[in-house]
Parts: C-alpha cells; sequence; structure tokens
C-alpha cells in the first residue's frame, strides 16, 4: 500500500474538493482519498499492484483540474501570491492578463488561496513579467516561495487589522445616520441628526475616504475592458451619494423660486 500528497491546481470551491476526492475514491486500487482545498493537496492512499500515480493524475485530469509537479514549480511552472482579489471577476482578470503574455501556456487564479499558478516557457517570459502584469490590474503579487509562513502570516494580520479600523471608523460615521432614519420612523424629531449638511458632513468621508478602495479597483477594472463587484459597488453608492447632494443644493433653489 502507497501514500501519495498530490499537488492540484483549478479548484475554485469546496464542490470542487469532493468531486476530486469523488473521483480519486471511485479508481480501481484507492484505499482512500481526501482532498484539503485549502492546501491545494490531495492525499491518496492506494494499492501500487492496481494503480499508479500516473493514473490518478489522469483521474484529476479528466475532472478538469491540474496537476502541480515539484519539478514544474522550480522550471516551467510558478505560483503567485495575489493579493487585492474581491470576487471572482478579479480572479477571472488575473487569469485572462495572465494569459496573455507571451510565453504562457496556462494560468489558474484561486480566489479562495489567493494563488496563481501559471505554466510557462522560461525563454520567452519571466516571472517578473507576471508580476508586473497582476499589478497593471491593480492587485499586488509576489512569488509564493519567497513568502515564509511566518511573513504570510503576518501579512494577513496587518491587512485584517486595516478593514477592522475601516470597519470601527465606518460604524461610527454611519451610526447616526442610522439613528436618523430610526428616529424618524418613530417620528422623534432630532434636528442636528436630521440636518442635511451634517449629514453630508459624515457621509463624504465614508464615501470618498473609506470607500476609496472600491473606485480604486472599479477604474483599473474598467482600464481593462471589464467590470467586477467594485464597479457595482461604485456606480450604487455614487448614485445614491450625489443624487442626495443634488436634493441638498439644488431642490431649496427650485422650491424657493
Amino acid at each position: 500500500m502507497s501514500r501519495e500528497t498530490i499537488k492540484i491546481a483549478g479548484m475554485s470551491c469546496a464542490a470542487c474538493a469532493l468531486r476530486i476526492e469523488k473521483g480519486l475514491s471511485g479508481s480501481q486500487g484507492v484505499q482512500s482519498a481526501n482532498v484539503n482545498f485549502a492546501m491545494e493537496r490531495a492525499t491518496v492512499e492506494f494499492d501500487d499492484k492496481l494503480t499508479n500515480m500516473g493514473h490518478l493524475e489522469q483521474v484529476i485530469d479528466k475532472l478538469g483540474y491540474s496537476v502541480i509537479k515539484e519539478a514544474e514549480v522550480n522550471g516551467k511552472q510558478a505560483v503567485l501570491k495575489i493579493t487585492g482579489m474581491s470576487c471572482a471577476a478579479c480572479s477571472a482578470r488575473i487569469e485572462k492578463q495572465l494569459s496573455k503574455l507571451d510565453g504562457v501556456s496556462k494560468a489558474n487564479v484561486n480566489l479562495t488561496t489567493e494563488k496563481a499558478t501559471v505554466e510557462y516557457e522560461p525563454s520567452q517570459v519571466k516571472i517578473s513579467d507576471m508580476i508586473k502584469a497582476v499589478e497593471s490590474l491593480g492587485y499586488g503579487a509576489q512569488k509564493a516561495e519567497d513568502l515564509t509562513q511566518d511573513k504570510e502570516k503576518a501579512e494577513r494580520e496587518k491587512e485584517i487589522k486595516k478593514l477592522r479600523v475601516t470597519l470601527i471608523a465606518s460604524i461610527i460615521l454611519s451610526s447616526p445616520l442610522l439613528l436618523a432614519m430610526i428616529f424618524s420612523m418613530l417620528g422623534i424629531d432630532v434636528p442636528f441628526l436630521h440636518d442635511a449638511f451634517f449629514q453630508l458632513v459624515i457621509a463624504t468621508p465614508i464615501q470618498f475616504i473609506i470607500g476609496f478602495r472600491f473606485y480604486k479597483h472599479a477604474f483599473y477594472a474598467l482600464r481593462s475592458g471589464s467590470s467586477n463587484m467594485d464597479v457595482l459597488i461604485s456606480m450604487g453608492t455614487s448614485a445614491a451619494y450625489f443624487f442626495s447632494l443634488y436634493n441638498v443644493f439644488f431642490e431649496p433653489a427650485k422650491m424657493g423660486v
């Protein structure tokens, strides 16, 4: 009985892992198969008299996924750590951009693990070119092998801390607006909470400072000729903000006339 670990690329959700697990488990000679979606790995116990690694890799390929071989990681296959993605459209854009590069035969971006697996020809394209291509879209990229576990953990904690601060600031600034709506529904009049200019002062930093990252990623998406959730969020919140601005400054003037 043999036990092997297979590195897999192309999984996008837990259902993919279950599908591969089911496919491997149903293969002749396989005693057990466990697929870890987060680690992008499959651990398989099998009878080497009935099957072999080549057959198991074929099973994975037939299911629509690819096997990453260690020799390829150091040669014609690179793994990049991607930052800044917010939805499946982001990963699709990066995948498309990497695939356009001369020398890149295949690119797969996993949103959940924030990693891009790229098959390429070293004589035609460099990893630095791939990183530049990703950065041109407004995302961050670096070689996964350059990231130690401690460094990756530190960067993730830094990002979480930044998001936490942003969330707290958003709650503090938006609370008066929420209270104003609740009091209005209850028929309670709190003059300063319902003052349009007061609401404008606290809504503006939420829209353009805290919400800047949405505008930034929306800009990069539109520049590359595509759309994503950042574009939708930017359009929706901007429409509400500027319509409210119009009501504050122009509607009273019209009524006065």
